[in-house]
């Protein structure tokens, strides 16, 4: 039997909500779970955690555990939708640890957790990121980009004036480390990646959501992949970028 990947948005109250990112920017056959949290310190999924679980972050405060809690219940109803479900340990880097049969990412960030799923024997790794939509701190944009990065930057972004673009190619940088690391078995650093967005979907007013697709080459030698391309969407005031490494 074929069990479909899962596609699913709730709210904290358990309410279908409608997702931030569109099933389309998925990778093929992969499933995505949405928790909106919004600004609740909800710990009950936290304590849902098998106990090996909850000892990863036993020590935190409160906020910490409901964060972790959330990502994870989103994770653990992704791999249920897979028919599969098993404790999700911790891995060097803090690499979440889902079963040998299934490539998974988690990511989180102010009121909203997320986490991508889909059969390893389509994916060998898969990147997610959610970030909120706003502008990076003072002199973040130079320490995560160069100049080649923020000339691309310009000129995408001046058919969005006013839109987080740097935080969108951030966030993609953060991605493509998540499918990286579990091949590399190391630290990739933003200046290891040389990124290019494109503008691909584009709303008429400045609320509208906005989306696009990304390349990035690594520079770094040697590497399992020489590039990874990925899609990105800036949505109900989230970025989320999403790619992912294809089995051979």
């Amino acid at each position: 039997m074929i069990i479909a990947a899962p596609f699913v948005a709730v709210g904290h109250d358990g309410l279908d909500r409608r997702p931030v990112v569109p099933r389309h920017m998925l990778p093929s056959e992969t499933g995505l779970v949405e928790l909106h949290a919004g600004q609740v310190n909800d710990l009950s999924r936290y304590h849902e955690l098998d106990y090996e679980e909850r000892a990863i972050v036993s020590a935190a405060v409160d906020s910490r555990k409901a964060e972790f809690g959330d990502g994870r219940w989103c994770a653990h109803r992704a791999l249920r939708g897979l028919g599969e479900d098993v404790p999700i340990l911790r891995g060097p880097k803090g690499m979440p640890l889902f079963p040998s049969t299934v490539s998974g990412t988690i990511s989180h960030t102010r009121g909203l957790r997320m986490a991508l799923v889909g059969r390893s024997e389509h994916w060998q790794s898969l990147g997610l990121d959610v970030e909120v939509a706003q502008r990076l701190p003072e002199g973040g944009l130079t320490g995560v980009t160069s100049v080649r990065e923020r000339r691309v930057l310009r000129r995408v972004g001046s058919r969005v004036p006013g839109r987080e673009l740097g935080t969108v190619l951030f966030s993609a940088k953060e991605s493509v480390y998540k499918a990286w690391y579990p091949l590399a078995g190391r630290f990739l650093d933003f200046d290891e990646v040389d990124m290019h967005l494109e503008i691909t979907e584009l709303g008429d007013g400045p609320g509208d959501e906005i989306s696009g697709t990304w390349h990035a080459r690594v520079l770094s030698r040697p590497s399992p992949v020489p590039a990874l391309h990925g899609t990105w969407v800036i949505r109900d005031g989230y970025v989320v970028t999403v790619c992912g490494v294809q089995e051979r």
